[in-house]
C-alpha cells in the first residue's frame, strides 16, 4: 500500500472515529446545553466570513476552530488576541499561541466570557428587594496538538479546563475536541471537520447541564486561476449542535491587495443572527481584523469583533 493510499485509509478511519465519538454527545435535549460561550469562535477574519473557520482558519485563530489546519500553514509561531462585545451585555476576551514543534503544531488558548453587572434581588411581600450585584463569567484554558497524517491529511486533539461562576454558584470540568483536515487533490480545495466540547455534565445549584457539544463539517476553496490566485477564498460549513437544529455558515474573502482584505458572510437557520462583514489589514508580521455581525432580533446590539495577530 503506497503512502497516499495509506493516508487516505487512515483519514477515513479518523472521520469514522470522530463521528462515532460525537454522535452520542449530540443526542442532547433542546435547550439543555450550558456554557454556550464555548461555541463562540475567535478571530475577526472568520467572524467576517460568516463564522466559517473549520476549513479556512489558520494560525492562532485556528486553535479555536481547527488546529489541524495549522499543519499546512506557513508560520513558526503565531499569537492572536481578541476582544468581542456581544449583544451589548457581554465581553469575550481570548488569546492563543500556536507554535510549530517538528512536524506538528502545539497550541495554548485562553477564553474568558464576562457579563455586565446583574442586580441580585429577593422577593419579600411581593416586592423586589435589592441585595447588591454580581457578574457571571466563564473561563476556559486549553491545549491542543496537531500532526500530519501522510501528505494530505492532518489530525488534531485538544483538551480544556472550564470554569463557570454565576453569583454564589460555580463548577469546573474538562472537555475534549477532535479535528481533521484534508487537502484535496483539486489544488486549493480543503475539507475539514471538528467535534468539540465533548465531556461530562456540569452542575450549578443542583441543576446539571450538558456541555455545548457540536460537530462542524466544512470546506474552503482558494482558486488557483491567475486572475484570482491567492486573492479569493470561498468557505462554507454545516454546524450541528446538541441542543438545537443544524445550521449553515457561508463566507468569502477578497484581497484587493496583499495588505487589505474585504469579507462577507451569512449565518443560515438562525433566529437572531444575520449577515456578517469585515476588513483585514496586514503589515509585515502584524494583522489587524475587524468584523461586524448583524443581530436581527430587536433589543440585541450588533456585534463588533476585533482581533490582532502576530507571526514570527
Amino acid at each position: 500500500m503506497n503512502r497516499n493510499r495509506l493516508s487516505a485509509t487512515l483519514g477515513l478511519f479518523l472521520v469514522l472515529t470522530l463521528i462515532t465519538i460525537a454522535l452520542p454527545a449530540l443526542a442532547g435535549n433542546p435547550g439543555d446545553a450550558g456554557l454556550l460561550s464555548l461555541r463562540m469562535g475567535v478571530g475577526a477574519r472568520e467572524a467576517g466570513m460568516g463564522e466559517t473557520g473549520v476549513a479556512s482558519s489558520s494560525g492562532g485563530t485556528a486553535l479555536f476552530w481547527n488546529p489541524a489546519n495549522n499543519v499546512f500553514a506557513d508560520f513558526e509561531t503565531e499569537l492572536v488576541l481578541q476582544h468581542d462585545r456581544y449583544l451589548g451585555l457581554f465581553s469575550q476576551e481570548a488569546a492563543g499561541v500556536a507554535h510549530r514543534v517538528g512536524e506538528g503544531v502545539l497550541g495554548v488558548t485562553f477564553m474568558g466570557f464576562y457579563s455586565d453587572e446583574i442586580d441580585r434581588k429577593t422577593l419579600e411581600s411581593g416586592v423586589d428587594v435589592f441585595e447588591g450585584t454580581f457578574k457571571p463569567y466563564d473561563v476556559a484554558l486549553g491545549v491542543s496538538y496537531a500532526h500530519p497524517l501522510g501528505d494530505r491529511f492532518a489530525f488534531g486533539i485538544g483538551a480544556k479546563m472550564i470554569y463557570e461562576k454565576i453569583d454564589f454558584y460555580n463548577d469546573s470540568g474538562f472537555a475534549f475536541d477532535f479535528f481533521l483536515t484534508h487537502q484535496a487533490l483539486i489544488e486549493g480545495l480543503v475539507f475539514a471537520a471538528s467535534a468539540t466540547n465533548i465531556g461530562g455534565q456540569m452542575n450549578l445549584r443542583d441543576e446539571p447541564f450538558d456541555l455545548p457539544t457540536a460537530v462542524r463539517i466544512g470546506a474552503a476553496y482558494v482558486p488557483v486561476a491567475r486572475v484570482f490566485q491567492g486573492k479569493l477564498t470561498l468557505a462554507g460549513e454545516l454546524f450541528m449542535p446538541n441542543d438545537t437544529t443544524a445550521k449553515a455558515h457561508v463566507g468569502t474573502e477578497l484581497h484587493l491587495i496583499p495588505e487589505l482584505a474585504l469579507r462577507l458572510g451569512s449565518r443560515i437557520n438562525y433566529e437572531s443572527q444575520g449577515i456578517t462583514a469585515g476588513v483585514g489589514f496586514r503589515l509585515r508580521n502584524l494583522r489587524l481584523d475587524y468584523a461586524y455581525e448583524d443581530m436581527t432580533t430587536e433589543g440585541f446590539e450588533d456585534g463588533n469583533k476585533i482581533s490582532l495577530g502576530m507571526t514570527w
